[in-house]
């Protein structure tokens, strides 16, 4: 049986968060790890809701860090962080 919206939402906020971490030279825990890693796997073992800890991370960026690591052009991560992002802020808004 296949995954849902719902669970693959999760994994791909898990990749983006990921991507900004590791793009800061920060360590990815174990739990955002597990549910990056488990895209192979026909079941999640693990859904975990990051999109606070995403938010917040995109938030508590400097301007230089926020056009190298989310206004990257060269980069299909950071491309796909911006239209999340933006998605957020269109739905969610940012205080």
């Amino acid at each position: 049986m296949g995954n849902s919206n719902r669970e693959l939402q999760l994994q791909k906020n898990c990749q983006l968060y990921a991507y900004v971490l590791v793009s800061q030279g920060k360590e990815v825990s174990d739990r955002i790890q597990e549910c990056v890693d488990s895209s192979d796997a026909d079941e999640y073992d693990c859904l975990v809701d990051c999109v606070v800890e995403l938010s917040e991370a995109i938030k508590s960026l400097d301007s230089e860090a926020f056009d190298r690591i989310v206004n990257n052009k060269e980069s299909s991560d950071a491309r796909e962080l911006a239209h999340w992002w933006e998605m957020y802020q269109k739905y969610i808004p940012v205080s």
